[in-house]
């Protein structure tokens, strides 16, 4: 693996899935450049889909499409052998660069090999990056008697750790209990990337209605995203030709997005379904809208905690949300009063609501908007600075010792 083009210490990204359209981390790698860290990404390309080495925003990036898991067997057999080959690449870059890096594990199942790394003190530190809870992931997807053994070996993993950051004050709560420092860093958009283009222009530009009221769910299109809930919303407002639906993104898990559009298409809903598109377009299309759809399936308890990208993707466009009462999103929404919390699923309420802002665009304008100096609290250049500060101390403490 070639050496990054930055001069400064060097840094080492484990990550159990693809840098290329990881947002925040392709973000957390470009800030430590920016601040003259040498960042190497090692990360599982599961459908091999990318080059096994590349140079992406300064950071060295090696993926690796060893396998490609069909079943939570083959899911849980590729973790492990791309933990062992995190720890053999690591050594070969260390080797080379003689020089102890900070490893930076994303998730659980990259923190083995970083605890082996601080372990054998071939390492400088480790950061635990935490984008879940790690127990309530493991008991949904296996079992609670799984979850109940990986929350045990999770808890003994962090002791290695110098510094843990999470993405929810919620999930920081969590794991403070280890006693390490834990900073959050949201899932903030760069401010740069913006559009700056008024909402006119922008539907104008994406071939969008100018003068309907469109409710939008934009980026991957997750298996818990509700959007049963969202065809059942857009069927009840069939008849109102004010309101239009729009999802952009992409499959990963349940049912493909072309069959959703096929039952839209046969309940006569007026919803507009589009495949993944490029990040700087995906922001256009939030800050075209009206209104986003941030409602999910909360019987997940990550889900009931979490606050998505599109929360603060909306923020930053002054795009008010639409939310689920119970979970985090909805507390942060009534604290910054920048949408609506429906207090049931039942998609007459949730029409009602939706139809409240189209009937009083008043409302929409005066209390639902974000002033620019709030918006601004939420970006990735506010959030970078957290990043940074814990990479300083870090490094302090490591010359002390």
């Amino acid at each position: 693996m070639a050496e990054s083009g930055a001069s400064g210490a060097p840094v080492i990204f484990f990550l159990a899935k693809v840098f290329r359209t990881d947002s925040r981390v392709r973000q957390e790698a470009k800030s430590l450049v920016g601040a003259n860290y040498s960042v190497f990404v090692l990360a599982w390309s599961k459908g091999g889909k990318f080059r096994s080495i590349e140079n992406l925003d300064g950071a060295t990036v090696r993926s690796y499409g060893l396998l490609s898991p069909r079943s939570r067997l083959g899911l849980a057999l590729g973790a492990l052998v791309f933990q062992a080959i995190l720890f053999l690449e690591s050594l070969r870059i260390i080797v080379r660069l003689k020089q102890k890096p900070i490893v930076h594990a994303h998730d659980f199942n990259t923190l083995l090999p970083g605890c082996l790394l601080a372990l054998f003190r071939l390492s400088a530190a480790l950061v635990y990056d935490a984008h879940e809870l790690t127990y309530a992931a493991y008991s949904e997807f296996f079992s609670s008697k799984i979850g109940n053994i990986i929350r045990a070996i999770e808890e003994r993993f962090i002791r290695c750790a110098m510094a843990i950051i999470t993405v929810t004050p919620e999930f920081a709560r969590y794991y403070s209990r280890f006693g390490r420092k834990t900073e959050v860093v949201f899932n903030c958009p760069r401010a740069s990337d913006i559009p700056r283009a008024s909402r006119l222009e922008l539907r104008t530009r994406l071939g969008l209605a100018v003068n309907a009221f469109i409710v939008s769910y934009i980026g991957t299109a997750r298996y818990d995203s509700r959007f049963d809930l969202l065809l059942s919303v857009a069927q009840v407002l069939r008849e109102d030709e004010r309101v239009l639906f729009l999802v952009v993104g992409c499959d990963e898990r349940g049912l493909p997005l072309s069959s959703y559009a096929r039952l839209a298409k046969e309940a006569g809903a007026r919803v507009t379904f589009l495949p993944f598109t490029s990040r700087d377009k995906a922001l256009a299309y939030v800050a075209a809208s009206d209104l986003t759809w941030a409602i999910y399936d909360k019987r997940s308890l990550n889900m009931r905690l979490t606050l998505p990208w599109k929360l603060f993707e909306s923020l930053a466009c002054r795009v008010p949300v639409i939310v689920d009462n119970g979970t985090a999103r909805a507390e942060f929404v009534k604290k910054l009063k920048c949408g609506l919390v429906a207090e049931t699923d039942d998609p007459a309420h949730i029409s009602e609501l939706i139809v409240s802002l189209v009937d009083n665009p008043a409302r929409l304008r005066d209390s639902m908007l974000p002033d620019t100096q709030l918006a601004a609290e939420f970006t990735w250049e506010s959030m970078s600075g957290k990043l940074i500060e814990v990479y300083k101390r870090l490094r302090q403490n490591s010359r002390k010792g």
